[in-house]
C-alpha cells in the first residue's frame, strides 16, 4: 500500500510563540509507539518481573539494603548506599529494549530516608552510557521525594529507548535510600545499515496527495562518521527537505518555495557530537512556517524563510544517501555510513515498508537480506575528566617498534596525550605528545633518543589541522584519529590526514609502560579516547585496575558540547573548555556572560536620565533591552529634568540634498532610504512615542512634483512609508490631500496651482515641510519623475530630514501597590539558558518583596532591604544564594530607581541604577543547574502574599518584553490593592494646617513639626487654659537667642472675657522685654521696652470690636522691610494696624532669656491672662507644643506644675473619612447563610394596608418637623446660639455687643469629617 494512503498515526499541530518571554513548554511528547507507558516490573505494579540479579549498585549498606530491595511500595526495605557521596548509583537491567516514559520513586518506608534529587543515565549495552538531558541540552535534574513514604512521579518529556537504566542520587535526606518503578513500552526495532553506497528510496509520485502545510518526521540513527546524508526529499517546484550530518552536527535544510526577492532556503543546526556510535533520536514537527527540531531532547525552534507555507514533494525520498550531491539542500559529499532505525515520515514506517517491499520503495546498492540489521559495533570510549587523569598501560610487546593508535576528542587545547619511556637498556629516552599551549589545538611531539638530552638526540615538530584554515587545531570537539609509528629509521605522527615524518637512523626499542591521556606529573588531557591499540594490540581500559587509571571513567564519553545550542545570545561567539564556555560579545551591542544584557539604554529618555548633557548627543539605544531587536545609533536631545523635551533622532543616508536629473517618466527614479536601525526597531520607537515627524522637501527647476493628476498613476512623485503604501501628499500637508503645504493655504501655490509650487513649472521653486502623521513614518522610499534629460533645464533636488520622535512611553506602564499583600501575577519567568528582569521603583518603605517566583525547590526573589539594599536571591536546587547591593544613598527616598537582574547558566547578576554591577559566578558543576520555576511570577509580595512592597513600579520588562501592568488594571484583571499610575496617599494633600505629608503609599504620616498643631493629620489644636496667676516659661539658650530683629512672624490664638493679660512676652535678665498683650479696650497691643529708647506701643484698631468676648481669635504680628522695621498687627481678618519702629539700633533686646505665656510674675495676677491660649508660633518655635511634650524639655517651666493641662480651647480635632476596607479576594472565611427560611404569609393583604397607613403617618410627622425648623429659623435664636442681631452688624463679634441673649457657650465637641 502506498505510504500516502496509510493511516496517519502521528499528527500533532503545534502553535509556537517566538517572543522570548513565554511559559516554558512542559508538555510531554506523545510517542506514537508508546502513548501510555505501563510498569515494567521493577515492583509489584509490574508483577516484580525483573529478577533480583538484574539489580546492581555502587554500594549497599547491609544485606537487607541490597539493590534488589529498590522495589516501589515494598515495605520490607529499600536500597541504601553505604557511602554518602554523589558518585553512588543504582542500576537495573530491564531485560530488553523499552521506550522509557516515567519513573516513580520512594524513600525507605517510615525511616525519614529519601533522595530529593537525582540524574538518570541509560544504555543499550551496559557499556556505553548516556545521561538524560533536557530540552536545553543540559543534564536533567529530577526532583525526588519530600518524605520517605509518598510516591514522587517524574515523566520523561521525551522518552528514550534503553535496556539499562542507572539512577545517580545527588541530594538526599538522612542517607541515600530509594525504591522505584520504571514505566514504558516494549520497543520494536526496524533498522537498516548503510555503508556510504547503499540507500532506500521511495517514489513520491505513487499516491501523491499534493502540497503539505504540516510535516511530522521521526527517526533514530547511530554512526561514527562525521558527515553523511540521512534523509532527502524534493519536488518538481524545487521544494526540498533534507537532513545531513556535517562534522558531527545534524543540519536540517528546507525550502517551501523561493522567489527572486524572497528566497525560501532555510538551514538549521540541531545537536552536536553525534558521531559517537550511539543512538540519537530526531523528531521534526512543521506547522506552516513554524518548525520544531528535536535532537536527543534538545529543542530548536525556527521559522522558514520565504513567502510560502506548503511543502510540495512529488519526486523521491532518499534514506541513507543520494545518487548525486549536486542538488539543492545537500552540502556534504558523503552518504551516510551507519544505522537508521524506525524512520517515520507522515505516519509511514519507511524501513519496515522497504523491508516488506511496499510498492514505490527501492533498495539501492545493497542486498535486502543483509541490509535490515545494524552491523555497526560501538567502540567503548573512556573519559579523562581532569588534568590528573591518565591510564598507565603495561605492554607485553617489549623491544619492538613503537606503534600506537587511538581516537581522541576534546575542547581543551592543552594537556598530554601520550608519554612513553623507551627501553633504558638500549639508551633510554622518551616520546611525548601533547597539545601546544597558546594554540587552538596544534599537537606537538618530542622524541628524545637517549637519557641525556641533546640536540642531536631530539626530534620535535608540530602537527596542524590542514582541513581547516591555518589557525585550526584539533581541540574542536570532533573525533580525530591519532597514529604514531617509531622505529630505527623514522618517526611518523599522523592525525587524520595530517602527517609529519622525520627520517633518521636511530637505535631505539619500545619500553613496557605507556601513559595515555596524561602523566603522573599532572597536566593531563581532558577529553575522550576510544579505539586504543598499542603494538597492534587493542587496549581495554575497563580491564585496567583503577589504581592505574585514576579518575578515568570507562564506557562513555563525558565530553559535553557546551556551545550547542549556542548559549551566547545575540550572535555572541562561543568557545569552550572541558567544564565551561566563554562568550565573546564583541561588536554585538550586548554584554554579560552570555551576551544577554544590552550594553545600551532602552531609550533616549533613559539615557538622558543618567546623563548631565542636555544637548544633542550621539549614542546607541536598544528599544527592547535583551529582546531580539538590536541596538542602533541615534541622537538624543533635551533633558526632561531641566524642562527640555527629550527627542530621539534617527539618522539615514538621504539627509543631504540629492539631485535628480534625467528621469522623465513618473517613478523612474527610486531611492530606498537606509536608516541606522532596521524597520522593526524603528516601528518600536515610533509606536511608543507620543509624536514623530520627518521633514521632506523638494527644490525644482521646471520639474513637477504632483501635477494635475487624474489618477494615482499620473503623479510624478510620491513616497512610501512603513505601511508600504504610496503617499501622494508632501511635507506640511495632510494624508489623502494629494497636495503640498501651499495647496492647503488660502493663498494657494505659485501660478495659482492647487497642488504644489513646483507644479507651476517655473524656476527655483520649493515645496516642503514636516510629515507628522507617525502611522506612515518613517519615509522608506522616494520616487521622482519629470526631470527631463541631462541636456535640458529640468532638474529636482530633494532632502529628507532625520526621523524625530518625542514622548517615549517606555516608562508609562506605571502601577502603585498600596496594600502590602497586593500582588499581580504574570507568566512564569523563564531563565533557560538566560533571563533578565528590568524595572524601576519608587517608594518610602524600608523593606518589601518586589518580585517572587517559585519552583520546587527553585525560586527567585528581588527585594528591598533596610531602605538601601536590593537583594536578588535564588536557588537552583543547590541551596539559596544572594546577590545584594547596598547603595551609598537611600533607595526609599521616593525617587525612581532602576533594578536589573539576570540569571544565566554561569552567573547571577544585579545592577542598581548606575552603580557597579554585582554578580555570583557559578561553579562548573552548577552550570547544569538551571532555574526550574513554576506557578507564575508574582509582583508586589511573596507568593504567600507576605513581606509585601508598597510603592510605585514602572517599565517592567521580562526578557526584553514589556509587561503591561497598567493594562491589567485598566481591563479589570487586577484590582485589589493596586492603582493605575503612581498615586500616593499624599496626592490628595491630607495633612491640615501646613503639615507635611510623608508618603507611605499604603498610608501616610503628617509631620506637624513646623506647625503649632499636632495630631494624626495636624488637625488638633494645642492650647492651654490659664488662670491669672498661671504662667508658662520658655527659657532660651544662646543658640536660640532672639531679638526684635530676629523674629519675623508671631501668631497667638486666644479666648477670654478679661481685658488684660500677657499673651506672649520675651524678656531679658535686666527686665527689658517685648510683649504681645490685651489692652483695656478689648484689643491687642504690641509693646517694645528696650534700653534707653522710648517705650514703643502699637494697638489694633478695634472699631467698636471687643475681642474679649469669649470667642476664638488669632492675633498675627509680622514684620516687613529691609531691616524688618515695619510692623503689621491683625486679629482674625479685621483691619491691619501698621506702624514703624524707631531707630532699629535702639530696639534690640539684648540677650533674651525667657519667653512668658499668660503672665511674667506668678505673684502678681494683675497682668495675668485668664482664658485659653492656643496656636502659638514664633517663627519656627512652638512653645505650647513643647510645654506639653512627653517628656517635657528642661527649658519649659509650668506654674502651677501639676495644674496646667493641655486644652483644645473649644476646638475639635479635624480628620477625614478613612479609606474603604479592602479584603483580598479569596482571603475571607466561609460565608454563612443567615437568611431566614421562607414562611408563607396568609395575611399579606392586611399587612399591606397597615404598612400603607404607617407610611402616611410617618410622612406627616416629617413634614411637621420641617415646618417647625423653618419657623424657628426665622426667629433671632439659632441652634448654634449665635447672638441675636448679627444680621444688623458687619461681623459676629460686633453682634455680641448688642445681643439680647448674652454670650453663647462654647459649643460641645464635635468631630468633623472632610
Amino acid at each position: 500500500m502506498a505510504m500516502w494512503k496509510r493511516k496517519l498515526v502521528l499528527f500533532i499541530v503545534f502553535h509556537f510563540s517566538y517572543a522570548q518571554y513565554s511559559e516554558r513548554d512542559r508538555t510531554r511528547y506523545q510517542d506514537s509507539d508508546c502513548l501510555q507507558g505501563t510498569a515494567l516490573g521493577v515492583s509489584s505494579r509490574g508483577g516484580n518481573r525483573i529478577p533480583n540479579s538484574n539489580f546492581w549498585a555502587s554500594s549497599s549498606s547491609s544485606d537487607v539494603r541490597q539493590p534488589y530491595k529498590a522495589r516501589l511500595e515494598d515495605s520490607t526495605g529499600a536500597w541504601t548506599a553505604s557511602i554518602l557521596d554523589t558518585n553512588q548509583y543504582l542500576g537495573i537491567d530491564l531485560g530488553g529494549q523499552y521506550i522509557l516514559t516515567d519513573i516513580w520513586t520512594q524513600g525507605r518506608q517510615g525511616s525519614g530516608e529519601f533522595v530529593t534529587e537525582f540524574y538518570i543515565a541509560f544504555s543499550s549495552d551496559k557499556t556505553t552510557w548516556r545521561e538524560y538531558t533536557n530540552e536545553y541540552g543540559i543534564r536533567q535534574m529530577f526532583g525526588g521525594n519530600t518524605n520517605s513514604d509518598m510516591i514522587s512521579k517524574n515523566y520523561l518529556k521525551y522518552p528514550v529507548v534503553a535496556r539499562f537504566i542507572m539512577i545517580h542520587p545527588q541530594r538526599w535526606v538522612g542517607v541515600i535510600s530509594m525504591r522505584l518503578e520504571i514505566f514504558g513500552c516494549k520497543y520494536t526495532s526496524e533498522v537498516a545499515t548503510f555503508d556510504g553506497k547503499s540507500s532506500i528510496s521511495y517514489d513520491l509520485s505513487v499516491g501523491n496527495t499534493g502540497p503539505m502545510p504540516t510535516n511530522n518526521i521521526k527517526l533514530r540513527f547511530k554512526t561514527k562518521e562525521q558527515n553523511g546524508v540521512l534523509f532527502y526529499a524534493s519536488g518538481n517546484q524545487r521544494d526540498y527537505l533534507s537532513l545531513e550530518l556535517v562534522q558531527g552536527r545534524l543540519v536540517m535544510h528546507i525550502d517551501l518555495g523561493s522567489t527572486a526577492n524572497n528566497p525560501g532556503a532555510t538551514n538549521q543546526t540541531g545537536g552536536n557530537l553525534l558521531d559517537d556510535s550511539q543512538w540519537h533520536d530526531v523528531i521534526i514537527w512543521r506547522n506552516r512556517t513554524d518548525v520544531r527540531l528535536v535532537v536527543d531532547r534538545l529543542e530548536t525552534y525556527f521559522k522558514t524563510n520565504g513567502l510560502f507555507y506548503r511543502l510540495n514533494l512529488d519526486r523521491t525520498i532518499y534514506l541513507g544517501g543520494v545518487p548525486t550531491f549536486n542538488v539543492e539542500g545537500i552540502t556534504v559529499r558523503h552518504n551516510f555510513t551507519g544505522c537508521l532505525e524506525n524512520v517515520v515520515f507522515e505516519g509511514s514506517k519507511m524501513i519496515s515498508d522497504a523491508k516488506n517491499r511496499i510498492p514505490g520503495y527501492t533498495v539501492g546498492n545493497s542486498q535486502i537480506a543483509t541490509m535490515f540489521s545494524c552491523k555497526i559495533d560501538a567502540p567503548s570510549p573512556a573519559t579523562f575528566p581532569s588534568i590528573g587523569s591518565y591510564v598507565k598501560y603495561t605492554s607485553t610487546e617489549i623491544g619492538l617498534a613503537v606503534r600506537i593508535n587511538f581516537d581522541f576528542r576534546t575542547h581543551d587545547p592543552d594537556g598530554i596525550l601520550l608519554f612513553h619511556e623507551l627501553d633504558s637498556t638500549k639508551g633510554g629516552g622518551f616520546i611525548q605528545v601533547e597539545f601546544l599551549k597558546g594554540t587552538t589545538g596544534f599537537v606537538q611531539y618530542k622524541l628524545q633518543t637517549s637519557d641525556q638530552e641533546s640536540t642531536a638526540d631530539t626530534i620535535e615538530d608540530v602537527v596542524r589541522n590542514t582541513a581547516g584554515d591555518l589557525t585550526s587545531g584539533f581541540a574542536d570537539g570532533l573525533w580525530h584519529k591519532f597514529t604514531l609509528l617509531l622505529n630505527n629509521e623514522k618517526l611518523n605522527v599522523t592525525i587524520d590526514k595530517n602527517s609529519k615524518v622525520s627520517v633518521r637512523t636511530m637505535s631505539i626499542q619500545a619500553g613496557s609502560i605507556y601513559y595515555l591521556g596524561g602523566y603522573i606529573i599532572g597536566n593531563g588531557f581532558r577529553g575522550c579516547m576510544r579505539s586504543v591499540s598499542v603494538s597492534s594490540q587493542p587496549v581495554d581500559f575497563a580491564a585496567i585496575s583503577e589504581s592505574d587509571r585514576p579518575s578515568v571513567l570507562t564506557g562513555s564519553c563525558g565530553l559535553i558540547d557546551r556551545c550547542t545550542p549556542n548559549p551566547c545570545e545575540h550572535y555572541g561567539v562561543c568557545t569552550q573548555t572541558w567544564d565551561s564556555f566563554v562568550c565573546d560579545c564583541s561588536n554585538t551591542g550586548y554584554k554579560g556572560e552570555v551576551c544577554h544584557v544590552s550594553a545600551y539604554y532602552l531609550s533616549c529618555e533613559m539615557f538622558k536620565m543618567y546623563s548631565n548633557d542636555e544637548g544633542l548627543v550621539n549614542t546607541h539605544i536598544d528599544p527592547d533591552g535583551s529582546g531580539p531587536l538590536p541596538p542602533f545609533p541615534v541622537g538624543c536631545d533635551g533633558k526632561k529634568e531641566r524642562g527640555k523635551i527629550v527627542k530621539t533622532v534617527v539618522y539615514h543616508d538621504a539627509m543631504e540634498q540629492i539631485t535628480v536629473d534625467g528621469f522623465q517618466s513618473p517613478n523612474f527614479y527610486k531611492k530606498v532610504i537606509q536608516y541606522s536601525g532596521d524597520i522593526e526597531s524603528l516601528t518600536n520607537i515610533i509606536e511608543r512615542s507620543a509624536s514623530c515627524y520627518q521633514n521632506l522637501e523638494y527644490r525644482c527647476n521646471n520639474s513637477r512634483l504632483l501635477g494635475e493628476a487624474a489618477t494615482n498613476a499620473d503623479y510624478f512623485a510620491w513616497w512610501v512609508g512603513r505601511t508600504n503604501q504610496p503617499m501622494y501628499y508632501w511635507g506640511g500637508a495632510a494624508p489623502g490631500s494629494n497636495k503640498c503645504f501651499c495647496g492647503l493655504q488660502e493663498k494657494g501655490c505659485t501660478g495659482q496651482k492647487t497642488t504644489c509650487n513646483c507644479d507651476a513649472q517655473t524656476m527655483n521653486e520649493f515645496d516642503g515641510g514636516n510629515i507628522v502623521h507617525k502611522d506612515y513614518l518613517p519615509i522608506m522610499e522616494l520616487y521622482f519623475g519629470d526631470t527631463g534629460t541631462l541636456m535640458d533645464d529640468k532638474i529636482g533636488k530633494y532632502k529628507v530630514g532625520e526621523l524625530s520622535c518625542e514622548g517615549d512611553s517606555v516608562l508609562d506602564s506605571i502601577v502603585t501597590f498600596r496594600k502590602a499583600d497586593a500582588t499581580i501575577k504574570i507568566d512564569t519567568w523563564e531563565a533557560d539558558p538566560a533571563g533578565d528582569i528590568w524595572f524601576q521603583f519608587k517608594t518610602t518603605t524600608t523593606d518589601g518583596t518586589i518580585l517572587h517566583n517559585i519552583g520546587d525547590p527553585d525560586y527567585i526573589k528581588v527585594a528591598l532591604f533596610n531602605g538601601d539594599t536590593i537583594q536578588f536571591s535564588y536557588d537552583t536546587g543547590n541551596g539559596a544564594k544572594v546577590v545584594d547591593f547596598k547603595t551609598t544613598n537611600a533607595l526609599n527616598d521616593d525617587q525612581w530607581h532602576t533594578v536589573h537582574v539576570e540569571k544565566n547558566r554561569k552567573q547571577a547578576w544585579l545592577r542598581v541604577d548606575n552603580f557597579p554591577e554585582k554578580y555570583i559566578t557559578e561553579s562548573s558543576d552548577e552550570m547544569s543547574r538551571t532555574l526550574d520555576l513554576k506557578e507564575g511570577l508574582v509582583i508586589g509580595a511573596t507568593v504567600e502574599f507576605k513581606a509585601g512592597y508598597v510603592g510605585c513600579l514602572r517599565g517592567l520588562r521580562v526578557n526584553g518584553v514589556l509587561v503591561d501592568l497598567r493594562g491589567l488594571i485598566q481591563r479589570g484583571q487586577v484590582s485589589y490593592g493596586v492603582t493605575e499610575g503612581c498615586i500616593g496617599k499624599c496626592s490628595s494633600n491630607p495633612c491640615f494646617n501646613g503639615g507635611t505629608c510623608i508618603e507611605g503609599y499604603s498610608g501616610y504620616t503628617c509631620d506637624c513639626s513646623y506647625t503649632p498643631w499636632r495630631g494624626w493629620m495636624c488637625g488638633r489644636e494645642v492650647g492651654v487654659n490659664l488662670q491669672k496667676h498661671f504662667m508658662i516659661r520658655y527659657e532660651f539658650d544662646k543658640s536660640q537667642g532672639l531679638s526684635t530683629t530676629d523674629f519675623k512672624d508671631v501668631k497667638v490664638g486666644f479666648t477670654t472675657k478679661t481685658k488684660q493679660g500677657i499673651l506672649m512676652q520675651i524678656q531679658s535678665p535686666n527686665g527689658e522685654y517685648i510683649s504681645l498683650e490685651l489692652n483695656n479696650a478689648g484689643g491687642v497691643k504690641f509693646v517694645v521696652n528696650v534700653g534707653e529708647a522710648q517705650r514703643f506701643e502699637m494697638n489694633t484698631k478695634n472699631d467698636g470690636i471687643d475681642y474679649t468676648n469669649n470667642q476664638q481669635h488669632v492675633a498675627h504680628l509680622w514684620r516687613t522691610g529691609d531691616n524688618s522695621e515695619f510692623l503689621n498687627l491683625q486679629v482674625d481678618n479685621y483691619q491691619i494696624a501698621f506702624d514703624k519702629l524707631g531707630d532699629i539700633g535702639d530696639q534690640i533686646l539684648d540677650d533674651p532669656k525667657y519667653l512668658f505665656i499668660g503672665n511674667n510674675d506668678t505673684s502678681n495676677a494683675e497682668r495675668g491672662f485668664e482664658g485659653c491660649i492656643y496656636r502659638m508660633s514664633i517663627d519656627n518655635i512652638f512653645p505650647l507644643k513643647r510645654a506639653f511634650q512627653d517628656p517635657r524639655p528642661s527649658y519649659m517651666w509650668l506654674y502651677p506644675n501639676n495644674t496646667i493641662r493641655e486644652d483644645m480651647c473649644g476646638f475639635e480635632e479635624v480628620t477625614v473619612i478613612p479609606d474603604p476596607i479592602e479584603i483580598r479576594p479569596g482571603s475571607g472565611g466561609t460565608l454563612v447563610n443567615i437568611t431566614y427560611p421562607y414562611v408563607e404569609d396568609t395575611s399579606a393583604r392586611d399587612k399591606a394596608i397597615t404598612g400603607g397607613v404607617l407610611a402616611v403617618v410617618f410622612l406627616i410627622i416629617i413634614v411637621c418637623i420641617i415646618i417647625a425648623v423653618m419657623y424657628f429659623r426665622e426667629k433671632g435664636d439659632y441652634s448654634t446660639k449665635e447672638a441675636t442681631g448679627q444680621d444688623f452688624v458687619d461681623n459676629p463679634d460686633a453682634a455680641l455687643v448688642i445681643n439680647s441673649t448674652g454670650v453663647p457657650d462654647i459649643g460641645k465637641r464635635q468631630e468633623w469629617f472632610m
